[in-house]
């Protein structure tokens, strides 16, 4: 296991001393990529990882291309701590780096992380949106935000940076129109497909890739899944628990990808049955490759003895019809079955062959990590549920008796549709094989489409956004909207249907009247007001149109100038229970500022603004000069403004007239800060 050191700066050492002994540390302390990494070398191998600048585009590394130092060795050390202390994707924290450090060069004349400012950090976001795609450089303005944060709050630089990513997320989709419809449909599966694969999987088919491929699907039906998650399930995924009503819940014993932790997947009640019925026609598929899987592993020097197997000893003679038979080859017509076991490597004569010499020819055909089908997963062979014999799944050819082998993504894909595989000649699909690409559209899907159908039903029926991401085994809640294609009509629904303020059970205009007595308003404001694409929080409402952006404040509505309560609102409880809570976490954190906590400094802050915003938003809502209705959005000058931060950045630069600042300072109603 990796030595991971907590690294605390001295209070009594100035930035440069300790940004000396973080590298120390990191260097001599940590063993994050091995005890054995070598520190001077500049490619680490066993990280994947290649300390270049921006124009180093692959390996080998041009030596031309390495980054300076000093910014070279702190690369590295942070590179080390990080994936040590936050484990995230390497390579996006080290194009962040790579930004920074040109963005030093260009600015400052040399690459010292310690002349790190918000000039330099502008710089890199720049450079992340020249060199990479708009999700790349998203991601490494993020990275560039925390590595700022770090080095701040550790001491490593002289001073402290406030500096925000300003690079928007792109955008994942889009809502609204044409374009809506059409990403809609590329991404979920069409009704007539999902009515076909019923059918196939009710009749209960007898071929064996008729079988995978219906009960797969079924399967990414049951529980929104990657192909690859459902292909490492082990034999034994099924798990049943006791609900409090006394019935039984059921699901699936999963290890997701993408750095979801293990989890059971549930199956709603409607599929359980379903669920069941395929998991039970996968294991009797898969149950004999199982079995030579095993004996693979306990008795590797012994030839597997199938129900064709010649009943004689390892070392005896075998015939040639014998030692097709052992190796599964047909033996109707011996011309074929001379020419296959010459095709193998085997003699075709009589008495020249022996189940020994046939084992080790086998032997070298098992998978090249046997007895693992998923080593990072932790599932064999001889345990997984799909392990299959070789050519299982073919038509045109017997499967082997004595070889195993693992469906991928693409066996299951190349089934949902048909596809050329040499000219002239059409592989057909599932839906070929059984009569329901009739007519001149052809069905086809992909295996994800299941998942993003999963994810957007559970997101029409009102599904939380954690819920939704633990049941898809996902890393993080915010990935959940790259899978949510509910149209701008289902959202509008749904957002009404949770609270009457939203209501439009009595005509616009009516409306449009009692909302203009109390603030003044133009129609076409009206019109967005009444309209919402937003949603509801729980102090009022957002009106933050999330069919252009998503929320860059997750969960703190409070401290956002796109919140909007309404005087008079049954929220006013709600507003003063958290002002209690707000003004007791205050108190807590200056009292760890007096104890020297580290960091109390920042959650002081927070508190302390969300505290004076609770009381100046209640003393608005007490107020009996204000009429009841009124809308009420409070000023957050701390809000992130492009504007803002071109002053700040010009102000640096000495390039703009001091009354013009002070103008534009007035204008934007506070300080720069």
């Amino acid at each position: 296991m990796a030595n991971i050191v907590q690294f605390i700066p001295k209070q009594n050492m100035d930035a440069a001393k300790n940004l000396a002994e973080f590298i120390r540390l990191c260097r001599e302390e940590l063993t994050v990529f091995g005890n054995n990494l070598i520190w001077s070398e500049n490619y680490w191998p066993t990280a994947h990882i290649t300390f270049g600048n921006l124009d180093q585009k692959t390996l080998p590394l041009n030596p031309k291309n390495v980054m300076h130092q000093p910014f070279l060795d702190f690369s590295k050390a942070y590179l080390r701590y990080q994936q040590g202390h936050k484990p995230t994707q390497a390579k996006t924290e080290i194009r962040a780096l790579k930004c920074l450090e040109r963005a030093l060069l260009e600015t400052t004349g040399n690459a010292n992380v310690a002349e790190l400012n918000n000039l330099v950090l502008d710089r890199a976001a720049i450079l992340a949106k020249q060199f990479f795609s708009a999700g790349m450089a998203y991601h490494a303005g993020r990275h560039i935000e925390q590595l700022a944060n770090f080095t701040s709050e550790k001491n490593l630089i002289p001073g402290r940076l406030s500096w925000k990513n300003p690079i928007n997320r792109p955008t994942d989709s889009v809502r609204t129109g044409i374009k809506a419809r059409q990403q809609r449909e590329k991404k979920l599966p069409d009704e007539n497909l999902l009515n076909a694969l019923a059918d196939i999987f009710a009749s209960n088919p007898i071929e064996a890739r008729d079988i995978f491929t219906s009960s797969v699907s079924a399967m990414l039906l049951c529980a929104p899944s990657r192909i690859s998650e459902i292909l490492a399930l082990p034999v034994d995924c099924e798990v049943w628990q006791m609900k409090k009503g006394g019935s039984k819940a059921y699901g699936w014993r999963f290890q997701p990808g993408k750095g979801g932790s293990p989890c059971i997947k549930w199956i709603p009640d409607a599929m359980v049955s379903i669920a069941q019925e395929a998991i039970s026609r996968i294991r009797k598929l898969t149950d004999e490759a199982r079995k030579i899987a095993k004996w693979y592993e306990n008795h590797p020097n012994s030839f597997y003895r199938h129900q064709n197997c010649p009943d004689v000893s390892e070392n005896q003679a075998l015939t040639a019809t014998e030692a097709a038979l052992a190796l599964g080859i047909p033996i109707e017509k011996p011309r074929y079955y001379c020419c296959e076991l010459r095709r193998f490597g085997f003699s075709h004569k009589d008495g020249e062959n022996t189940l020994a010499g046939l084992n080790k020819w086998a032997i070298t055909k098992l998978p090249k990590d046997f007895p693992w089908l998923d080593k990072e997963r932790g599932i064999k062979f001889s345990e997984a549920l799909f392990c299959l014999q070789a050519r299982q799944l073919r038509t045109d050819k017997p499967k082997s008796p004595i070889m195993i082998w693992n469906p991928t993504n693409n066996t299951l894909n190349q089934d949902l549709q048909s596809r050329e595989t040499s000219p002239g000649y059409v592989s057909p699909s599932i839906f070929d094989r059984h009569g329901f690409n009739m007519g001149d559209k052809k069905l086809k899907a992909h295996s994800h489409q299941f998942r993003h159908l999963l994810n957007t039903m559970a997101q029409r029926g009102g599904l939380g956004q954690s819920e939704i991401a633990r049941w898809s085994g996902r890393a993080d809640v915010k990935q959940n909207r790259v899978y949510d294609h509910m149209s701008e009509f289902e959202l509008v629904d749904m957002i009404r249907s949770h609270d009457n303020a939203l209501s439009l059970d009595q005509p616009l205009e009516e409306i449009a009247e009692q909302i203009t007595a109390k603030i003044p308003m133009t129609r076409q404001e009206f019109n967005t007001l009444a309209i919402p694409t937003a949603h509801i929080t729980e102090y009022g409402f957002c009106v933050h149109d999330f069919t252009m952006s998503p929320c860059q404040r997750f969960r703190d509505c409070l401290n956002c100038t796109e919140q909007v309560c309404v005087k008079g609102d049954r929220r006013i409880d709600r507003l003063k229970e958290r002002h209690a809570i707000v003004e007791k976490f205050r108190d807590k954190a200056a009292q760890e500022i007096k104890e020297g906590t580290a960091g109390a400094d920042r959650w002081y802050q927070i508190h302390n603004l969300t505290e004076k915003r609770l009381r100046e938003l209640i003393g608005i809502m007490e107020n009996p000069n204000i009429q009841n209705g009124a809308i009420i959005k409070l000023r957050n000058e701390n809000e992130f403004s492009p504007l803002r931060r071109a002053i700040e950045t010009k102000t640096q630069k000495n390039e703009l007239e001091q009354p013009l600042i002070e103008d534009m300072q007035k204008l934007l109603g506070g300080g720069l800060g």
